[in-house]
């Protein structure tokens, strides 16, 4: 079970870094605003000095950028262009499973946090938060941890929300487009595997997510507008 450490309020001092950061890492900045990326890269630099950063505006700008090379971290604005809310989540977990990724958003509502968790976010981070805050959760996430806002825990408790982690990658390839509303047909087209693969996926996720309905798995895996 993962410890989950609080990023602390504005005007607050950060904790410690729970240990020492890796002194080199590759990190993608996934966000379609050039001045927050900017800002936050330097975040990244002024706690990993010899951090790589790349940036991404889009989601499929980041899938290409983790096509080319292998991350440590990755920073995610669930709300750019590309992501269809938590889908695009799932989707670079799809594509980088073994690496953290770690929602950056303006929206920090308990709903959000939880969706976001629960389609396997290793932390969330408010860009409200303070330069300090920030550097702290990032050497939290890096370090093993889960990072949520301030006051804020695991709804349903961490066994739930590793619950995705579990997911093979081809049952979350099936979660993204189950969420994107595809039918079993299509889902068995695309994914070159017979119907009845299909079927047996969607029964192992509700099982594992501990869902009843494939409408409750894409609102899951769905942020709503």
């Amino acid at each position: 079970m993962q410890p989950v450490t609080p990023t602390p309020q504005a005007g607050q001092s950060p904790p410690a870094a729970p240990q020492a950061a890796p002194e080199f890492c590759a990190v993608l900045i996934a966000d379609d605003h050039p001045l927050f990326r900017d800002a936050l890269a330097q975040i990244v630099r002024s706690t990993l000095p010899h951090a790589q950063v790349v940036e991404s505006g889009c989601l499929e700008d980041a899938q290409a950028a983790l096509g080319r090379q292998d991350f440590e971290l990755i920073l995610l604005d669930v709300n750019m262009p590309g992501m269809n809310g938590m889908a695009g989540l799932l989707a670079l977990r799809n594509t980088a499973p073994a690496t953290p990724v770690v929602i950056v958003s303006g929206r920090e509502d308990r709903e959000t946090v939880d969706q976001a968790m629960g389609c396997g976010a290793a932390g969330f981070i408010p860009k409200s938060l303070s330069r300090d805050g920030m550097r702290s959760a990032l050497c939290a996430v890096l370090a093993g941890e889960i990072s949520l806002p301030q006051d804020m825990s695991l709804d349903g408790g961490p066994e739930r929300h590793a619950a995705v982690a579990a997911l093979s990658s081809q049952q979350r390839r099936v979660l993204e487009m189950i969420s994107a509303g595809k039918a079993n047909k299509i889902i068995a087209y695309e994914l070159s595997i017979s119907e009845s693969t299909v079927k047996a996926h969607v029964t192992a996720i509700l099982r594992k997510l501990n869902l009843r309905s494939r409408i409750q798995a894409a609102l899951y895996a769905t942020r709503q507008a």
